[in-house]
């Protein structure tokens, strides 16, 4: 570390306006902006000490810290021991509800550091597995080359294929759209923040229905899916404790959520207009969306009105033609 921050301060930029000895007070720098120019620079060139030192400082100001790492361990009540990325070395934290009914020691994980009174909380915890990235990364790579060659056709109608898309759902397990190939999917759009009784939380109580109607009508290979429309927020453990608390059976009913741009890509794909609200946090419409084991889309209800009914007796005639008509 030493080295490399004495080529710094013999730099002919930075050797008058930088000396050795002001460092120390650069690192109790606690403003985001410059914390987070300062956290990208000691990754460069100082080393995990000014790393640690600048996760405390920009804690000590309050302000949410990006870490990631290996989660060693974790006991019921969620206090956790993380293996800080880059050297860093342990921190206690805190894990929501949702994120450990999921997550399991040994698991690479990313997320935001936040001082509480209580201790650290890790909040905005995701999945960070480099290979499952990867591929996620190429999947939607696929989709946004898709949607911007679709150009003002970017709209999928009845008889088109479901679009290629990589999301994780409420298990932190990655969900790739031809996971869903040889299953009819029944699709919307949520948040978990919906407040609205009318859209989002009416929308997955019939979701939850229909799904208990298809499983006493003794209907295989049916898959229900609600994608995120506030991907800032809904993570697989907000998703896991919103499931969990609803009773929802997820052996096939998935909430996904993700990058906000495949998210973005996949509204405009399905038809869902979406906007930031001060009052509702996102206005946005409805779509339910009928997909039939070849992933073509075959049936669609804008709007919030549509019945369980209508869509199990289209899901039987999926069932009944699949088996030869028996």
């Amino acid at each position: 570390m030493g080295s490399g921050l004495n080529r710094l301060c013999r730099s002919k930029t930075l050797s008058r306006s930088i000396p050795l000895a002001t460092w120390s007070f650069v690192l109790s720098i606690s403003t985001t902006m410059q914390l987070f120019t300062l956290q990208k620079v000691s990754r460069r060139l100082l080393g995990p000490l000014a790393l640690i030192g600048l996760i405390v400082a920009q804690v000590a100001a309050g302000q949410p810290v990006p870490v990631s790492g290996v989660l060693q361990s974790f006991d019921d009540k969620g206090q956790a021991e993380l293996l800080l990325d880059e050297g860093a070395g342990t921190r206690d934290v805190r894990l929501s509800t949702g994120d450990r009914a999921y997550l399991e020691a040994g698991d690479r994980i990313r997320g935001k550091m936040v001082q509480q009174p209580n201790g650290y909380l890790l909040e905005t915890v995701w999945p960070n597995d480099p290979k499952i990235e990867a591929q996620m990364l190429a999947i939607n790579s696929r989709l946004r080359r898709d949607t911007a060659v679709r150009g003002r056709q970017v709209y999928r109608s009845i008889g088109e294929d479901l679009p290629p898309f990589a999301l994780y759902n409420q298990f932190g397990e990655l969900i790739k759209s031809s996971d869903l190939l040889g299953k009819t999917c029944v699709i919307n759009f949520i948040f978990t923040r919906c407040m609205n009784p009318r859209m989002c939380p009416a929308a997955t109580t019939r979701m939850h229905q229909l799904q208990k109607k298809v499983e006493e009508a003794g209907l295989e290979d049916v898959m229900f899916i609600s994608m995120t429309l506030d991907p800032e927020f809904d993570t697989p453990g907000i998703f896991n404790a919103y499931a969990t608390g609803r009773e929802i059976d997820g052996s096939n009913f998935y909430f996904l959520a993700g990058p906000r741009q495949a998210l973005f890509d996949l509204k405009k794909q399905l038809g869902i207009l979406a906007s930031r609200d001060p009052e509702a946090i996102i206005d946005h419409t409805m779509r339910t969306i009928l997909v039939d084991p070849s992933g073509e889309i075959i049936y669609q209800v804008p709007g919030s009105g549509w019945g369980t009914d209508d869509f199990l007796n289209r899901i039987k005639k999926i069932s009944t033609k699949r088996d030869g008509g028996k």
